[in-house]
């Protein structure tokens, strides 16, 4: 069977009013022409009209009036009348033409000028239909999509109803009925108001869509992320925010908020546009409001266009790894800020903090969800859920109090989590314990004693390898001594050369003999730098200049170093205990481990030279002269017990006074007054950051790595003198050199192919002893000289640090009123004080 093609044909039955008994119309509606017939346009062939002219006589001028009125009843459906018609230039079938009308030329002035006014509204209700139209589409995102489904509603509710119910029903009933009855109406119900307050949106979001196409976006990226530099740097809680400044391509989502709200703002004082404008941005804001309450209750983000203050960067990843998911990375960049369309309520610029807590709550709430494994987060039933409208919780102090309670809540899960679930204060510990020794000398003594030859041999690349596996094979054989179950760390700690040394590693964070604050070292390594990235026109130039600081940072090896400078600890964080100890405090634990693994290093090292130097017997020898005795001998052991005091007491004061004075503040300052994660965070890095601060680790660094190559060739000497000793005497001499007494003579442990088997004493007192009183003196002075100057150092930097205490007492009190900064400040400045007399005793 041929099936053919049926025309449709739709009538619009507007009231049961309009029918007569045997169902036909008495009278088609205006309203019907929007379905029942297709819109004209200039090339459609007109009605003949009645003529104007024809009607000019006073007595007709009703029967005019009365046509006009019909064709405005018309006109403000967007259809053109008889009398009224689309201008030559205007098709209703293109999508970017205002509509325009001409009124023919013999209709009476005065009815001519209320046309003009009343052909607005038409032209309105054309412009606002296509543009509802066309902002429907999935692309435009949910905002946008509401906004055009409220224009819909409102032209079908409310401006169609008008005009059916209200001016169609005078104009058919009324026969008073005139046109500035008709204009009267439309101002009297608000309508043309209304209708323009809906193009004022409309135009608004129309003219951000012509600027977004026209932009260059990279360029847009580029100064939004210089500005955000700028914004941030003056963040008060000195948290940097991870943002995205791109501009997308559509006005969507906060965008349309925002011009509402300026709109709102530009009609103040007007009564009826203010509750008009409030009800659509309530209406709008449906989603985007549903998205917030769904990120701060359940840390949810349902955002499939893109449109809401917070995005997920791995949402378009199909698979994640373990490590990647899991990883502290993930909790520093999967959810980020979107700069485009943020509302101003959370701009960054009046150092408000709302925007943070806002990210912090749904990424905290993601922690627990991730750590307990479950989909939905109970809510207290007791306490029911408060959500005013938009419009009130923009106001006034709502959106604070109501972010403050879901910031709150979400501390609070997350902190319990940690505490009760997790033991934070029990890992911490145990982090203090292998990285800072803390109750563990007796396995970093095994570790020295065991590795002491390696950690002693030169630093080379080609043993890296090798090196660093034997080193772990000890470790691991440690670890399978201790089996301590509930020592995570020590399960999870590794043994690792650093491809830099210690003195390349801590010079990156080291500025003019200071280190750089929190605050600049996210430029860069001073003012200056951060000044100079400021002056970038474009990501390419910012690169450019990023790199040329890197390599200008690079430093070349002053000298090769001992293998003790390179090997570290590295400990992989589990989640979600990487939420509190960041990689950067990790990086932070590794350099201050590294620089106390340095100090036992070297007490160790004098400790062994020790038993060389008072207990072997050739320097326990008595038959060597007074002046050997007093200028070698005794001289050697002064400058050894010297090096040996000087090392132990910065030992002792940086492990006790620096680094458990510090820890212990910490837990105790974090139990009594850390009530959100970000406290536990910053308060830890705080702590680490005034360790490495200490000025043992960074103004009088640099001087301490010369005192360490001093004593490091000291007992490189110092071992290598039994030969040099028997060399200066015949008996000596003859009992380790002339080889009668083999034993004795691989007790010296060296060998040397031309053998001498005479003692030649004038070799001894002319060449040898002159050399080992060149070489004795020369470590004992310059030992005092490097000392010295580091007593120095260390009185400058006490009076200062007392002296800038005392001024900002002064100039502002209120800053000493925290009981934790006076104890820090004043227990620094003693403990220093306690230093300097204890190494000038």
């Amino acid at each position: 069977m041929e099936i053919k093609d049926v025309e449709d044909n739709v009538k619009l039955l507007e009231s049961i009013n309009d029918l007569d008994l045997s169902g036909d119309f008495l009278d088609p509606p205006f309203l019907g022409r929007q379905v029942n017939y297709q819109p004209l346009s200039n090339t459609d062939s007109k009605i003949k009209t009645y003529p104007l002219n024809l009607l000019s006589d006073p007595k007709q001028s009703r029967i005019q009036e009365s046509l006009v009125v019909h064709d405005l009843l018309n006109i403000i459906l967007g259809l053109e009348g008889a009398y009224i018609r689309y201008n030559n230039a205007y098709s209703p079938y293109s999508d970017n033409t205002i509509p325009e009308f001409k009124i023919a030329k013999m209709m009476d002035s005065s009815l001519k000028s209320i046309c003009h006014r009343i052909i607005k509204l038409g032209q309105l209700y054309i412009i606002l239909t296509k543009l509802s139209e066309k902002w429907s589409d999935l692309k435009y995102g949910k905002t946008l999509q509401r906004l055009s489904f409220e224009i819909r509603h409102f032209l079908h509710e409310t401006y169609l109803k008008f005009v059916v119910d209200t001016l169609e029903n005078e104009y058919k009933n009324n026969p008073t009925f005139t046109i500035r009855d008709f204009e009267q109406l439309t101002n009297a119900h608000d309508i043309s108001k209304k209708m323009r307050l809906l193009y004022d949106i409309c135009s608004k979001i129309q003219k951000e869509m012509e600027e977004r196409q026209a932009m260059d976006h990279m360029q847009e990226d580029f100064n939004n992320f210089m500005n955000d530099l700028k914004e941030q740097s003056q963040f008060k809680n000195g948290m940097i925010l991870v943002t995205d400044t791109s501009l997308q391509s559509i006005a969507k989502g906060g965008i349309i908020l925002k011009i509402l709200k300026n709109l709102i703002q530009e009609n103040l004082g007007d009564r009826v546009s203010i509750e008009f404008l409030k009800t659509i941005l309530n209406s709008v804001a449906i989603d985007y409001y549903k998205m917030l309450n769904s990120w701060l209750i359940q840390g949810e983000l349902e955002d499939p266009y893109e449109e809401f203050m917070i995005m997920d960067t791995m949402k378009n990843e199909d698979t994640i790894s373990s490590t990647l998911k899991f990883g502290d990375r993930v909790w520093d960049t999967q959810y980020i800020i979107r700069k485009d369309g943020l509302l101003d309520e959370f701009s960054l610029s009046d150092g408000s903090d709302r925007l943070f807590k806002v990210l912090m709550t749904g990424k905290l709430l993601n922690v627990v969800k991730m750590s307990y494994n479950i989909v939905q987060l109970p809510i207290d039933e007791t306490e029911p859920i408060e959500t005013p409208t938009f419009v009130d919780l923009m106001e006034s102090t709502n959106l604070d109090i109501y972010i403050d309670k879901w910031y709150k809540r979400a501390n609070k899960m997350c902190l319990d989590m940690y505490l009760e679930n997790y033991d934070l204060i029990h890992f911490i510990r145990l982090l203090q314990k292998h990285y800072f020794g803390y109750q563990n000398g007796n396995h970093l003594h095994k570790f020295l004693s065991k590795n002491m030859f390696d950690l002693t041999r030169y630093y080379s690349s080609k043993n890296h390898e090798h090196l660093e596996l034997r080193f772990q094979g000890n470790l691991e054989a440690e670890k399978l001594s201790r089996q301590d179950e509930d020592d995570i760390v020590l399960k999870l700690l590794n043994l690792q050369l650093d491809t830099q040394s210690f003195e390349k590693v801590v010079s990156q964070y080291i500025n003019e003999s200071n280190f750089v604050n929190s605050s600049e070292s996210a430029f860069g390594n001073n003012n200056m730098k951060k000044d100079s990235i400021f002056e970038a026109s474009n990501f390419q130039t910012l690169r450019e200049m990023l790199v040329e600081d890197v390599e200008s940072d690079k430093l070349t090896e002053k000298s090769i170093k001992s293998t003790i400078h390179y090997i570290q600890h590295e400990v992989i964080i589990p989640f979600p205990l990487n939420v509190i100890v960041t990689r950067t405090s990790m990086v932070q634990f590794q350099i201050i481990s590294r620089y106390t693994y340095l100090l036992q290093y070297y007490s160790k090292l004098l400790d062994d030279t020790w038993y060389e130097i008072n207990k072997n017997l050739i320097w326990r020898y008595n038959g060597f002269s007074m002046e050997i005795k007093r200028n070698i001998i005794q001289k050697c052991r002064i400058t050894h017990n010297k090096m040996n005091k000087f090392v132990k007491v910065i030992l002792e004061y940086y492990s006790q006074n620096v680094i458990e004075a510090e820890m212990t503040n910490f837990i105790n300052f974090s139990n009594l007054n850390g009530t959100n994660i970000i406290d536990w965070q910053l308060n830890l890095q705080e702590c680490l950051t005034n360790i490495m601060t200490n000025c043992c680790l960074s103004q009088m660094f640099q001087m301490q790595l010369q005192i360490f190559e001093i004593i490091y060739k000291f007992c490189k000497f110092i071992t290598s003198m039994r030969r040099t000793l028997c060399k200066i005497d015949p008996i000596l001499f003859d009992r380790y050199l002339s080889h009668k007494n083999e034993s004795d003579y691989n007790d010296i442990k060296e060998h040397d192919e031309t053998k001498s088997y005479i003692f030649n004493e004038e070799e001894a007192i002319s060449k040898i002893i002159p050399e080992l009183l060149y070489y004795t003196n020369g470590m004992s002075n310059s030992f005092e000289q490097h000392r010295a100057a580091f007593m120095e150092g260390l009185n400058h930097y006490y009076h200062r640090n007392r002296t800038a205490t005392k001024s900002a007492k002064n100039i502002n009190p209120s800053f000493f009123n925290s009981s934790n900064t006076t104890t820090t400040t004043t227990n620094s400045n003693y403990n220093t004080e306690r230093l300097i007399n204890a190494l000038g005793q």
